[in-house]
């Protein structure tokens, strides 16, 4: 097929579209007599007549509508090809708006955002820390930065981070003073600090011995921040889980240690999360491409290389698969 009957299909498919030729040549910004002509010559090269035509009414006849359901999705994919060369020329600018859980921009969004704006200077950011789930299209974010399975098929998902490590942390002097765990059913008779914004936060499941062992728990104290916890479980309060990245400095400088390392939960990865990349704007497609850059050593730290090998022996040690979830 030549260009110009390249041309001829993508006039014939705006036609189908609008459902009027005089529309689809205002569209085209081309004169209603050349948008005919084009059409009947794609007629008389398939052989075949693609639509019925009167004065007052347009259809598409059976071989029109065979025809356009396989050529429909080429024109487009054509037209989202020439606007992503198109944004690859154009410097992002203009205003992104971009939503993270509190905690976690609180953690690691300053150097991403600094990252981005240096390279990027054109471009203003508002960024809101919010902890609810965020209507992307409907409150106007261009990017959000979620952790766990995503279950929205509308928006397009990017994986940042592997699984990451979650370890239990005691104080030394908490240890000295209750003794140190040796197996996870030892955790019932420790004081436990539970995570509120987990699905089931005083409940901690082990990989004992190929099994699933459960651990049901009353919370000596509870929030809604790692940060928060790692601070009470180095006040000597009780046990906590953590990110391992989130732990190792307090444990690099002692005031907390690890227990049942042999244990350590894979958690979830984190997701930058927006909508349709049909109409990805430059600005979006950089920012996600700096994130994607800064955001995991700031997340992970050290432990992506062990999170990785944890999450192979989780995966061999259950016999009934995951479902993934679309999105």
């Amino acid at each position: 097929m030549d260009p110009t009957d390249l041309a001829a299909v993508a006039i014939f498919v705006k036609v189908v579209e609008l459902q009027n030729f005089r529309a689809a040549a205002r569209a085209l910004k081309t004169p209603r007599s050349t948008v005919s002509a084009r059409v009947a010559q794609l007629e008389e090269r398939l052989g075949a007549r693609l639509l019925e035509r009167s004065t007052r009414a347009m259809r598409l006849t059976a071989a029109g509508a065979a025809f356009h359901a396989q050529v429909a999705p080429a024109v487009e994919a054509v037209a989202a090809a020439e606007h992503a060369v198109a944004d690859l020329e154009t410097a992002p600018s203009g205003e992104l708006r971009v939503t993270v859980p509190i905690e976690t921009g609180q953690q690691a969004l300053g150097p991403v955002i600094a990252a981005y704006m240096q390279r990027y200077p054109e471009v203003k950011v508002h960024l809101e820390l919010l902890d609810r789930q965020v209507d992307l299209v409907n409150e106007s974010f261009d990017v959000a930065v979620r952790v766990g399975e995503m279950q929205d098929s509308a928006l397009v998902v990017r994986k940042l981070t592997p699984p990451r490590l979650r370890l239990l942390h005691a104080s030394p002097a908490y240890l000295r003073r209750f003794g140190t765990p040796r197996k996870p059913g030892d955790l019932r008779s420790h004081a436990l600090l539970a995570m509120t914004g987990e699905k089931e936060p005083t409940s901690w499941a082990f990989d004992v011995d190929g099994k699933r062992v459960r651990i049901d728990f009353s919370p000596r104290a509870s929030a809604n921040s790692f940060v928060v916890l790692r601070d009470l479980a180095a006040a000597g309060v009780g046990i906590a889980r953590l990110p391992r990245s989130l732990g190792a400095a307090s444990v690099k400088d002692g005031r907390l240690q690890t227990v049942l390392d042999d244990f350590a939960e894979v958690g979830a990865s984190w997701y930058a999360v927006f909508p349709s990349a049909r109409q990805l704007s430059p600005r979006v497609r950089a920012f996600v491409d700096v994130l994607a850059e800064v955001f995991p050593p700031l997340i992970t730290g050290p432990e992506v290389i062990s999170a990785t090998r944890h999450a192979r022996r989780a995966d061999r040690s259950f016999s009934r698969p995951r479902r993934r979830r679309a999105g």
